[in-house]
């Protein structure tokens, strides 16, 4: 998934559980989870085309 529609499918879905601070720190979580996997993914694979 590209990094802008990533960002703003769980923009999205952030702002739909806000009404409820147990859901949206639940998600936080996930998403940034997913967030930070993706960026080391697409790290390693930068480095790889590199050398």
């Amino acid at each position: 998934m590209e990094q802008s529609v990533f960002l703003n499918y769980y923009k999205t879905i952030l702002e739909k559980v806000s009404f409820d601070q147990f859901l949206l720190k639940k998600e936080y979580k996930k998403h940034y989870k997913l967030f930070i996997h993706q960026m080391i993914q697409n790290w390693i694979n930068g480095c790889m085309k590199m050398g």
